[in-house]
């Protein structure tokens, strides 16, 4: 039987829960939930690379994520707005947010 699937891959360096940004998050209070919406967000990514949206042309909002990564919208907003104080993930101007490799800003 044939696998019409796609598969999309997610390659972590071994010591990503060891980088500052990381280990900064987790230390955070609910850091543990905001590393767990990160994980989540990247793997949402892979599809469009590197973009958090649903289709081309409808980007997540905070509100669609909250849904998506079954998380409360407040913990999600606080969560992105922590992500781009630490370089995680950038706003576009198409509102899309782009996830950024751990903390490096501009990295696409």
């Amino acid at each position: 039987m044939a696998d019409n699937r796609k598969y999309y891959y997610l390659k972590l360096k071994e010591n990503f829960f060891d980088s500052d940004s990381i280990v900064l998050l987790e230390d955070m209070k609910d850091g543990i939930l905001y590393s767990n919406i990160l994980l989540k967000l990247y793997l949402k990514s892979l599809k469009n690379g590197g973009k958090l949206q649903l289709d081309e042309h409808i980007p997540y909002t905070a509100q669609m994520i909250a849904t998506l990564t079954r998380h409360q919208i407040g913990t999600v907003e606080r969560a992105l707005e922590i992500f781009r104080q630490l370089g995680l993930v950038e706003q576009l101007d198409s509102g899309a947010f782009y996830m950024l490799s751990t903390g490096r800003r501009g990295t696409r």
